[in-house]
């Protein structure tokens, strides 16, 4: 069974203060869930009473708070699936490929069975798993500034490198990260066992990276094909300039400078004799 209900979500920009902010990467917001529920045609095979039901305890996901990502584990048996993501035990709102509202069914075809693990971001609407997508999380000496419990944690998505549009290109931004020197790297499948370092190198040297003031917006781009991660800026705020008031000694300065040249004006003016023509 087929719920998708194609529809196109036209982009939008929004005009503030002269800056364009294109929403592209994060979709727009809707309230936050209290269920996350996957409907598709393997529920029946996970103890719901059959498939494609939003409201079938047995596949919902789990809210991890410091992830701040909806994600669960399901053993899921040998054949060609097809899944969503439903919240709040409904269909009013759905999300399936591309992150895409009433999306596209997302295809999951298994030679066997395997436990797979599934993932849903509220913020982006990505819906994905780890059969289908390669799960990067940027890992480095910045996490516990996202609100990850320590540094180089691969486990903490608050640094999840995601691609929604399937491109292979997997990408995360922040503003949260401060002014200063740090390094990175990319962890695979929420461990360092395979990494990425400088250049794309397995277990390579750590990723240096500056970042010049606070509140900068940083792009973290991995190419899943290459494995180089790239580390660059946004944009950088620019400090209104300072206006340095004038010195009172300046000023009374300026005052002199005035009343002597009006003065020498006026003793020109007093001493000045006009040719007789003699």
């Amino acid at each position: 069974m087929n719920f998708c209900k194609n529809r196109v979500l036209s982009s939008f920009s929004i005009l503030m203060t002269g800056f364009c902010l294109v929403f592209s990467v994060y979709a727009d917001h809707t309230p936050d869930p209290s269920f996350v529920t996957l409907g598709g045609s393997f529920q029946s095979e996970l103890g719901c009473p059959g498939d494609w039901q939003p409201d079938c305890i047995s596949t919902r996901l789990a809210f991890d708070a410091e992830d701040e990502v909806w994600q669960e584990v399901f053993n899921i048996p040998a054949g060609n699936w097809e899944y969503k993501a439903a919240l709040d035990q409904s269909w009013t709102e759905n999300y399936g490929a591309n992150a895409q509202a009433s999306g596209l069914n997302i295809s999951l075809n298994l030679a066997g069975g395997a436990p797979v693990k599934f993932y849903y971001d509220h913020e982006s609407h990505w819906v994905t798993d780890n059969v289908n997508a390669l799960i990067a999380v940027a890992v480095g000496n910045f996490q516990d500034e996202l609100g990850c419990n320590v540094d180089w944690s691969p486990s903490c998505l608050r640094s999840w490198l995601q691609d929604p549009d399937g491109d292979g290109i997997y990408i995360f931004k922040t503003r949260n990260i401060p002014a200063g020197n740090h390094q990175a790297k990319v962890a695979i499948d929420e461990s360092l066992t395979i990494n990425y370092g400088d250049g794309g190198v397995p277990n390579g040297a750590d990723i240096l990276f500056n970042v010049p003031v606070d509140n900068a917006e940083l792009i973290f781009e991995f190419d899943a094909r290459t494995k180089i991660l790239t580390i660059r800026l946004e944009d950088v705020p620019v400090p209104l300039p300072v206006v340095e008031p004038i010195p009172t000694l300046t000023i009374q300065a300026l005052l002199i400078l005035t009343l002597l040249f009006l003065l020498t004006i006026l003793y020109q003016k007093k001493s000045f004799k006009p040719d007789s023509g003699y």
